[in-house]
Formats: structure tokens, C-alpha cells, sequence
């Protein structure tokens, strides 16, 4: 399957071995002086790695890899001690990994293993910017927790369930997107919509591109094809402006629906300039 995983430039690595040190789960080692990824199913593609870096030798990329197990990561980690296995349940939380981590933690039940208890306190909150994650803030996968609005200022409060949102960025391998009803949004809608936090976005979770200013499109393709096929997102929404670029949006969710071994319903919303819905309805 198509997922994000992590890419080492073997020119730039000088064998310092720092991200190696920063696996926990043993997906990098060091080999002839240089880091390598020695195991696709153990690299859960988050990228604490790459903050560990110091020449920039390591990138994400999406491609075809195998799917990361989190049980087959334990049996890894397990016989290397109670320390690495703290690592790997920290690195989940700090990347705001709740559902991996519920998976650990019922693998560890199951085996009678005793979970390091500094590890897991109130694991579904995720870490605050700048503490504790050492990966890419921009592309680095977390699950977020929206506010009651009564609990923000003026009584709103942002919807937004999971980070990142634009779709270059977005990997449809992560259990936030499994079995979630996915709101598709052209990047200028939430400017345009007062009430886009309020209205379209509570309950869903988010991805967003621009279809005329974006570049290849055929990675926006594979990836709707594999939220529908692999997440098997519930529903897709998708919000457009009405200037004529913008449905190219729409566009590449149909085919990829046409394209997916499943069915799955597809809502259009036509966004005014203005900020008005000019049209709202099912489409596929």
C-alpha cells in the first residue's frame, strides 16, 4: 500500500547516528556508517527522526511500503527493555498517536506486560507545539481534541481533529482517517465561510488543496483512492468555490471513487465569493 515513510539520502548522512538513537522502534540502524532502513513495518512514518538529523539526510516521502504493525513493532521492542519500550510508548503520545497507542497498550495486556505508567498520563492529549516532539512539525501526524465552544473565547472554538490537514501531507494510513466521514476543502473555503469551524467542520476530519495551483495531481488521486479503499472513510464532502478552477476538486474526488473498489457517497458544497452556499448536495 501507499503510505508515508521515511527516505534517507545517503550522500548527506555522515553516520553520526543520532537517528537511530532517536527509534525506538528499531526501524533505523547504522550499517557500514551510514543509517538505514532496515524494517518498512516497523517505521510508523511520524518522523521523530528527521528532527534528530543534523545534515537533513532524512525526508518523508509517500510510497508504496509495507503497513506499519504495531504488534509486530512490540515483539521488536520487547526483549530490548522496559527503557526502549518507554521510548516507543512516549514517541506515540508525543505524536498525538491515540489509537496506536491503545493498540500497544491492549498487545501489552495481552501478553502481561505492565505498561511504564509515566509513559501513558492522559495519553489523549496531544503534546503542546515546541515540547516534546523531535520530527517535522509541519508533516508530523497528531490527533487533536477540539474545545466545547462555551470553553473558547467569545464562545468559539476551533473543530480542527487531527493535524496535518493538507493533503500532500496527509497519510491515509493514519487511524484517524479509519472509517471517519473526510471533509475535502478547497484552501480559500474556510476564508469565504463565517461559519466553517462551526457548520462543516465538527465530526470530520479535514484535508485541503487547491486543484489549479497544486502540483501533481496524481498524488492527490492515489491518496482519495486510498482513504476510500484502505481508511474506508465514511462519506466525503467536498467544499469548492464557485470560480471554475476550483471544481477540479470535485473532480479528482469522483474519479477516485470511480477509480476505489468501494462505494462511498460524495457531497458537494458550492461556496460563494461572498461567503454564501450557492449549492449543497449529494452527488455520488
Amino acid at each position: 500500500m501507499e503510505r508515508q515513510i521515511i527516505r534517507i539520502d545517503e550522500d548527506k548522512c555522515d553516520g553520526c547516528g543520532l537517528c537511530a538513537q532517536g527509534c525506538p522502534e528499531g526501524a533505523l540502524q547504522m550499517i557500514d556508517g551510514k543509517a538505514r532502513l532496515v524494517s518498512e513495518i516497523t517505521c510508523d512514518g511520524l518522523g521523530a527522526c528527521i528532527g534528530e538529523c543534523p545534515r537533513g539526510a532524512i525526508t518523508l516521502e509517500t510510497r508504496e511500503a509495507e503497513p506499519y504493525d504495531e504488534r509486530r513493532t512490540l515483539d521488536h521492542l520487547l526483549p530490548l527493555g522496559a527503557n526502549t519500550l518507554k521510548a516507543h510508548l512516549r514517541h506515540l503520545h508525543d505524536h498525538g498517536q491515540t489509537v496506536y497507542l491503545d493498540q500497544a497498550q491492549a498487545c501489552l495486556r495481552e501478553l502481561g506486560v505492565p505498561a511504564p505508567a509515566s509513559a501513558l498520563a492522559d495519553h489523549r492529549d496531544p503534546a503542546p507545539a515546541g515540547g516534546g516532539h523531535h520530527g517535522c512539525l509541519g508533516s508530523a501526524a497528531r490527533e487533536l481534541r477540539p474545545r466545547p465552544a462555551a470553553a473558547a473565547a467569545g464562545g468559539l472554538s476551533s473543530q480542527l481533529s487531527q493535524w496535518p490537514v493538507q493533503l500532500h501531507l496527509i497519510s491515509p494510513q493514519n487511524p484517524v482517517f479509519q472509517g471517519a466521514d473526510l471533509l475535502l476543502a478547497a484552501d480559500c473555503t474556510a476564508f469565504a465561510l463565517p461559519d466553517f469551524n462551526q457548520k462543516y467542520l465538527p465530526g470530520k476530519k479535514l484535508t485541503i488543496a487547491c486543484p489549479k495551483l497544486d502540483g501533481n495531481q496524481e498524488a492527490y488521486l492515489a491518496k482519495l483512492t486510498a482513504l476510500i479503499d484502505d481508511a474506508q472513510v465514511n462519506t466525503v464532502a467536498v467544499l469548492i468555490m464557485e470560480v471554475p478552477c476550483c471544481g477540479g476538486l470535485l473532480r479528482l474526488a469522483q474519479m477516485a471513487a470511480q477509480r476505489a473498489s468501494r462505494k462511498v457517497p460524495i457531497k458537494a458544497v458550492v461556496v460563494g465569493v461572498g461567503g454564501e452556499v450557492r449549492q449543497e448536495g449529494w452527488v455520488a
